[in-house]
Parts: C-alpha cells; structure tokens; sequence
C-alpha cells in the first residue's frame, strides 16, 4: 500500500429500557464526516444479549448509509448511475 493509513473513528451507545434496547454508533472520518447507524432490539432476556443484537443491527444500518454514500459520491463525479 502507496497512502499511509488512516485512522477512522467509532462511537457507541448502548442504552437498556424496560422492554428494549436502543444501539447506536457513529463512525467519524478523518475529513471529519459522519455516519450514523441505529439498532433496536426487544428486551425479554439478558441486557448483555439485547445490546449485541441493537448494536449488529446498528451495524447493518450504517453499512446501508456508507454504500449510500459512496454510491452517491460515485454518481456525482461520473455523471453515471452506479449499483452497489
């Protein structure tokens, strides 16, 4: 690899309600953009099991806001319409 590495950052909160959890975690780039996923999940076992499943759903929706993004920006700068 030519580029030297780049240091992306995460943050995650995790908040426990009676009957559900609520995940969500926010990537910073280096330019200083964000992106922002949410997971929930319903709350009927352990808090510990409920928080993987809020944040694994959090995950999946900004992986969705990412390819979004990157398809968005793809399509400006060619004038073309790209498919993720």
């Amino acid at each position: 690899m030519d580029q030297p590495a780049e240091t992306w950052s995460f943050d995650v909160a995790v908040e426990h309600g009676p009957n559900r959890t609520r995940a969500q975690l926010v990537l910073r780039t280096p330019e200083g953009q964000e992106f922002s996923g949410v997971g929930l999940a319903h709350r009927s076992g352990p808090a510990r099991i409920a928080g993987y499943l809020a944040l694994g759903r959090a995950m999946s929706d900004l992986t969705e806001e990412l390819v979004e993004a990157a398809t968005a920006e793809l399509e400006a700068e060619t004038g073309g319409v790209w498919r993720a």
